[in-house]
């Protein structure tokens, strides 16, 4: 199959778990498939990151025989006859763009990767917060997000439960699962751990990731530090507001951006995750699973993973109940090796490279074997027909 997918960028594959995750998608479909990529903003992406690491990534790619036509869309989809056009998040299947792929690519199957369900995540900030706006907000981005998914033949989601949420709109349309992927850690025992510091990672752009650094600062750690005087909060991650900045001190350590995470996941002694709004399976938990640290989340945090709290992982949702599950991690440590035994274990069960190579190739066997719509092809192909005909013998003329 020939594939060429849609995206903003190269994927970053060590800034965060959508990338990696995006990353090992295109090379596990490079497997088996002759795929393309083309970016949509490599200038931004560059303004951001720098040219240096833009080419890395892009070398990335390209060392695998990815194709990057990165010319605009219309000069890639007239660069070769696909099969599948997958769009990285909905964003990218604008009107605009789904309309290009009907014109140049009539009988191409189009596929949207949603990453995470994004009308849920605003729908779960509004509920979190009651007001009218963050409700309207949700409702605008439920609109466009349902138009690009009905023009696709499948949708594919991070989880059952956001597979259910398309389909509770959609019931009607084709919706695959392919998870997050996370890259297992070395197992690290419970007495090699720092036995005082709890740490969280997340980029400070993702709003769920700042209310949770502030809920967890203000409203959390008095109360854990009240119990254990010694303990110490990190944050990793780029891109906070300055209020965020500003809780450094004391307990807390606003560490920012850190060239990698794995050293200060296997150094921690707990994992915490106080998001009280998000979807999505949460990378932040996944990663901290596999390098065998306990997670303390919330029940939005445990959304689409299938984790059990009490076995796997612990969770609450009042200060309370979050700071005495951090407590006891911290004062037990046959609690924190059975949680974090049975976390790691899970994660390699569930969400290992082998385990989510199987759900990409099963979600693109499924691909040729849904029903095409015939008449409506035809009918793109004859549009299609009609347009180029019309921009080679005469559109040129008018210029």
């Amino acid at each position: 199959m020939k594939i060429l997918i849609v995206s903003d960028g190269y994927p970053a594959f060590d800034r965060s778990s959508y990338e990696l995750r995006f990353s090992r998608l295109v090379h596990i479909l490079a497997e088996q498939h002759c795929v393309s990529l083309c970016p949509q903003d490599i200038p931004c992406m560059v303004t951001e990151l720098g040219e240096e690491a833009v080419s890395r990534y892009r070398k990335d790619l390209e060392t695998c025989g990815i194709e990057i036509l990165d010319k605009g869309l219309v000069p890639a989809l007239r660069s070769g006859s696909f099969d599948t056009i997958l769009f990285i998040i909905h964003t990218q299947a604008s009107p605009n763009n789904l309309q290009l792929v009907q014109l140049w690519a009539p009988s191409a199957r189009i596929v949207i990767d949603s990453v995470d369900v994004q009308f849920g995540r605003y729908l779960s900030r509004a509920c979190l917060t009651g007001a009218c706006g963050d409700f309207a907000q949700a409702e605008k981005i439920k609109v466009q997000e349902l138009a690009a998914f009905r023009a696709a033949e499948l949708v594919i989601t991070v989880s059952e439960p956001e597979r259910q949420m398309v389909l509770s709109e959609l019931p009607d349309k084709p919706v695959s699962i392919v998870s997050n992927i996370h890259p297992m850690g070395e197992f690290i025992a419970t007495d090699a751990r720092d036995g005082k510091s709890l740490i969280f990672v997340g980029w400070g752009q993702y709003d769920p990731n700042v209310d949770a650094v502030r809920y967890f600062a203000r409203e959390v750690l008095p109360l854990v530090l009240k119990e254990m005087p010694e303990s110490r909060f990190l944050v990793i991650g780029g891109d906070y507001p300055e209020d965020v900045h500003q809780l450094h001190g004391g307990a807390i350590e606003i560490l920012g951006r850190v060239p990698e995470t794995a050293p200060y996941l296997r150094d921690a002694h707990v994992s915490v995750a106080p998001l009280r709004y998000g979807s999505g399976v949460k990378g932040k938990i996944g990663e901290a699973l596999s390098h065998g640290i306990p997670v303390v989340t919330t029940s939005v945090g445990l959304e689409g993973f299938g984790l059990t709290t009490g076995e796997n992982v612990l969770s609450g949702d009042t200060p309370a109940e979050f700071a005495a599950h951090i407590v006891n991690l911290l004062r037990d440590p046959v609690l924190h090796g059975k949680i974090s035994r049975a976390g790691w274990e899970f994660l390699h069960g569930r969400f290992s490279d082998v385990a989510v190579r199987k759900q990409v190739h099963a979600a693109f066997d499924e691909i040729e074997r849904l029903p095409r719509p015939w008449m409506k092809i035809q009918g793109r192909r004859l549009r299609s027909f009609l347009t180029q005909w019309m921009e080679r013998h005469i559109m040129w003329r008018l210029r």
